[in-house]
């Protein structure tokens, strides 16, 4: 098949999901999840992506970069510093509690220690351009929650791929070269973005045109190779992985911040507000999960059910928090 059909067949449906998704005010990046996970059912990859598998799974590398690239970029140091106390209590805690949670309950279903581990650290991810990007839509930037919620995710996001570097290493006896340097350009890849933002600003010259080409021309690939490996399969012969993989998700993080409310001054129906924030998982968590799929750290029944707790937080946290912000403005500040 003509390589410019499968790659156009990639973007397309990649974008017609963020539309759509669009439409109804839902994430853009759980609807390029969707279409990748769509793209990768076997009647489409075999019609669409398997002529040219290899192109396409190379591209997915680079939009992988982009997606890092693009998650770094969210990062503002001086939204932490606003809320530096507040900050650290609820990124500590918000980030352990699920990490300990994931990692005990998987040991004790019986899987073996690295994939437990890597389990928690997927469930102690948040994603800052969800949150981002829906609190600029409602103009909540620069009230004291949403500084908060960004300023949180700054440190669950660094915990987690420390977390992630050392366990990738500890078991790196799985570590091919590729894999290896995939991992190490991706963390590169964040920290460049959060340089860009620091140094430059996301909206000074051409960085906002770069992220458009990076979003929308190089994710989709990312998205669909993601896709490729989604077992419909083990979610159907093992549902009951799946539920306990997207409730001991939620649990986690509003657990964490929960326990925070003696360490702050938040009133309960903000510690709501940020623990829904907090439950939104995004690209990194899907960049994560791809890298340790790939290592062989996580089989794929694993790999196909955190795919879906990323898919339904990074949806459930916009919906739960503009009903909220809706219902009582003032919850913000």
């Amino acid at each position: 098949m003509n390589l410019l059909v499968s790659l156009g067949f990639c973007i397309v449906i990649a974008l017609t999901f963020v539309a759509l998704f669009r439409r109804f005010r839902l994430s853009s990046i759980a609807g390029m999840m969707v279409g990748g996970i769509i793209a990768g059912l076997p009647v489409f990859r075999q019609a669409f992506i398997e002529p040219n598998e290899y192109v396409v799974l190379n591209l997915g590398y680079a939009g992988l970069l982009g997606l890092m690239f693009i998650a770094g970029m969210e990062v503002s140091w001086s939204v932490l510093s606003k809320e530096k106390k507040d900050a650290a209590v609820i990124g500590i805690l918000a980030s352990v509690t699920p990490f300990l949670l994931g990692f005990t309950a998987f040991l004790l279903l019986g899987f073996p220690l690295s994939v437990s581990l890597f389990v928690g650290i997927a469930m102690s991810i948040t994603a800052e351009a969800t949150k981002a990007k829906v609190l600029v839509e409602m103009k909540k930037v620069k009230t004291k929650i949403g500084s908060l919620l960004l300023g949180v995710g700054i440190i669950d996001d660094l915990i987690g791929l420390s977390l992630f570097i050392a366990i990738g290493y500890l078991f790196s006896a799985n570590i091919a070269v590729t894999e290896a340097v995939i991992l190490s350009a991706a963390l590169w890849s964040f920290f460049l973005g959060v340089l860009v933002h620091k140094e430059i600003g996301r909206y000074e010259k051409m960085v906002p045109e770069l992220e458009k080409i990076l979003l929308y021309i190089l994710s989709p690939f990312d998205l669909v190779s993601k896709g490729l490996y989604f077992s419909t399969q083990s979610l159907i012969l093992e549902p009951v992985l799946l539920l306990i993989v997207i409730s001991l998700a939620v649990v986690g993080k509003m657990l964490g911040t929960w326990l925070t409310k003696p360490f702050t001054k938040l009133r309960a129906n903000q510690l709501y507000l940020i623990g829904w924030g907090m439950n939104s998982r995004g690209a990194v968590e899907l960049v994560l999960v791809f890298i340790a799929f790939n290592i062989g750290l996580i089989p794929v029944n694993v790999y196909s059910s955190l795919i879906v707790m990323a898919v339904v937080t990074t949806l459930a946290f916009p919906l739960f928090f503009t009903r909220a912000v809706r219902r009582n403005p003032r919850i913000m500040n």
